[in-house]
């Protein structure tokens, strides 16, 4: 990735060897897959490439001419057979290839499916540009792969609402694309994900996973802030205590601190709630409609079908 990153540089007329000295990454232009540079300097890297290009969308118009740049993970990607399981491949083995970021599925149902970026970094400028490259460069490789125009169901950005949006939706196309949100996501429709990939090859996709598997891990992502709150909810759900003062104790605040660190996140104790009832309807499979308000936390049926009008109310989802 940083060589990635010094590339896009030296394209844009910058000296990569001197942005490389700044950013404390010598003999940028060797090295092979084993090699590892602390993922704060590839941070670093897309920080003074933004700051001297002048050109705040350069990590999001990244991905284009760059067939094969980045080595192994990008060659697993291509040899996959459909695009779904060439991002299942990016799942299990970006801890292997790259100290960047990581991948993970946080939601899955049967029409589509969410793919949440990792990295260690919490915050920064640095942090948002690799996570614009990321998501330029994984749908980039999808829409060259499949040789259709594959565009997100939604995409969803930690970061604030940018001065212009126009380079998000040159990129995203139709996808809804929200700020300030709890995660840095992207969604896709499980009909682009079953799409078969043009530069398949079995056999190319068995010898790199057979060296892909001999190459060292990184350690796992420490858990979020969000990731706590999604684990106490579920546990309060399954023990009856899912209450705004329950989980704030769980967390070690105060309510008033929760619902403020909520909708500093775009949104609310409400939705997470109702994301949670979700996620426990889900693992419960098919159940007879009493038996889900018993496992949603209501009542009895009647709540839980006054519940599903709300949801179902014009303007929400």
């Amino acid at each position: 990735m940083a060589r990635f990153v010094l590339r896009r540089a030296a394209r844009a007329g910058l000296d990569p060897d001197r942005l490389a000295q700044r950013a404390g990454v010598p003999g940028w232009s060797g090295g092979g897959e084993r090699d590892r540079v602390s993922s704060r300097h590839c941070l670093r890297l897309w920080e003074l490439l933004e700051q001297e290009s002048n050109d705040p969308d350069i990590a999001l118009r990244s991905a284009t001419g760059t067939d094969g740049e980045l080595g192994l993970l990008e060659y697993l990607f291509l040899a996959a057979p459909t695009l779904g399981a060439a991002l299942d491949d990016c799942l299990r083995l970006s801890g292997s290839l790259t100290t960047s970021y990581g991948m993970r599925i946080t939601d899955r149902s049967d029409r589509e499916v969410t793919y949440e970026l990792q990295l260690l970094v919490e915050e920064g400028r640095g942090r948002e540009l690799t996570v614009h490259a990321a998501f330029a460069l994984l749908l980039g490789r999808a829409r060259t792969a499949t040789g259709c125009r594959v565009d997100p169901v939604r995409v969803t950005f930690r970061q604030r609402a940018p001065d212009s949006r126009l380079a998000f939706d040159e990129l995203f196309g139709t996808a809804a694309v929200d700020f300030g949100a709890m995660s840095d996501s992207f969604t896709l429709g499980a009909a682009d994900l079953a799409l078969p990939l043009r530069t398949a090859d079995p056999d190319l996709s068995a010898v790199l996973h057979g060296y892909a598997a001999t190459l060292p891990t990184t350690p796992p992502f420490p858990p979020t802030w969000a990731d706590r709150l999604a684990e106490a909810l579920d546990a309060a759900l399954a023990q009856g205590t899912a209450t705004l003062e329950a989980i704030a104790r769980e967390l070690h605040t105060s309510p008033r601190s929760l619902q403020r660190r909520l909708a500093e996140s775009g949104t609310s104790w409400r939705r997470e709630l109702d994301r949670a009832r979700r996620r426990r309807l889900d693992r419960a499979g098919p159940v007879p409609r009493a038996a889900q308000a018993e496992i949603l936390g209501y009542s009895d049926a009647a709540s839980l079908r006054r519940a599903i009008q709300r949801w179902q109310e014009p303007g929400r989802s």
